[in-house]
């Protein structure tokens, strides 16, 4: 099973880990701080991410170029980033936008948080494009996935989402996520990593192995961001 973005503690031990069972999961992490306490560690199935939550305050008055540089160079993965409806729309752009800059020329995902500001996280790939995008959660209309297709962002989508906006989404760009431990009510995720509400959802509209097309769009990703 793959999960391409979750929220795990980052003092995690060796035996939660494994406890996740036949899955990889897309840890990301709130702020560099957060980051660089998992810089150093070697888990198989947990890839983590450098983050900037544009809903943290705190992450985003943080934020230095070259403090987020230097952490770059330990990570294949950046997330969460991007912009939020709460807080200073100004200091997350900036931030965003130093963020997109240093990723420039690099071989890294990025997991990007739009809600409330899909127009201004659109706007910023748009000047400052990226091959590892991927739109997290991403609750657009029609017309704002058809951009951010032609962007050639990637969507981690998961079973809160409504099923005519995963439809509208080209499969070739869908990835499981469970967001965890948001609304786990809805996503019905009981832990990290567990897309199997998000895999039969997918299999019912688009009529497709969820779990086998995640796998392949991901190596399409990663050959895209030269991981």
């Amino acid at each position: 099973m793959l999960d391409t973005h979750a929220h795990i503690a980052p003092d995690v031990t060796p035996a939660q880990v494994r406890a996740l069972g036949n899955a990889h999961v897309f840890a990301v992490t709130r702020s560099i701080a957060e980051a660089r306490l998992v810089a150093r560690r070697k888990d198989t199935n947990l890839t983590w991410g450098l983050g900037v939550h544009p809903g943290k305050p705190d992450a985003l008055a943080a934020y230095n170029d070259n403090t987020f540089r230097r952490a770059l160079d330990y990570f294949s993965l950046v997330g969460e980033v991007g912009m939020d409806r709460r807080g200073d729309r100004t200091r997350q752009r900036e931030v965003f936008d130093r963020i997109l800059t240093a990723c420039t020329n690099r071989p890294v995902l990025i997991s990007i948080h739009s809600t409330g500001r899909i127009n201004d996280v659109l706007e910023a790939l748009t000047e400052q494009p990226h091959p590892g995008a991927i739109l997290h959660w991403f609750n657009g209309t029609p017309d704002q996935i058809d951009k951010a297709a032609t962007l050639g962002c990637y969507f981690s989508v998961n079973a809160a989402m409504a099923p005519e906006i995963i439809a509208h989404m080209p499969v070739e760009r869908l990835l499981t996520e469970t967001d965890f431990p948001s609304s786990r009510r809805k996503t019905q995720a009981s832990k990290p990593g567990d897309v199997q509400a998000i895999e039969r959802l997918i299999a019912d509209i688009h009529e497709a192995d969820a779990r086998r097309l995640a796998r392949t769009n991901l190596e399409a990703l990663r050959h895209a961001a030269r991981l």
